[in-house]
């Protein structure tokens, strides 16, 4: 189970989506594409991993889904994973 959640957080588009809706609570699909420089069926891919792992939650209000993130647990751990790298002597984050 912690391989498969962390192999879902390994994507950088998807660990930018959680970011995204850190900062801004909840968003549609079309609102988080300009944030990309990927097609927003992409974008609507990569929600759809994080949805269906339990990460975000997929909301309709009227013509739209909204995403918002319901696991601050999984965000907790990718802060967690950042900092290390940053804090570690010889180690640069990509």
């Amino acid at each position: 189970m912690v391989a498969a959640m962390l192999k879902v957080l390994s994507d950088p588009t998807r660990i930018r989506l959680l970011e995204l809706l850190i900062e801004r609570g909840s968003a549609t699909v079309g609102a988080l594409t300009p944030y990309f420089s990927v097609s927003q069926q992409r974008v609507s891919q990569q929600l759809a991993v994080l949805h269906q792992a339990g990460i975000v939650r997929r909301r309709r209000r009227g013509m739209h889904n909204h995403y918002e993130l319901v696991d601050f647990a999984c965000w907790w751990v990718v802060q967690q994973l950042a900092s290390g790298l940053v804090d570690s002597p010889g180690c640069s984050p990509s």
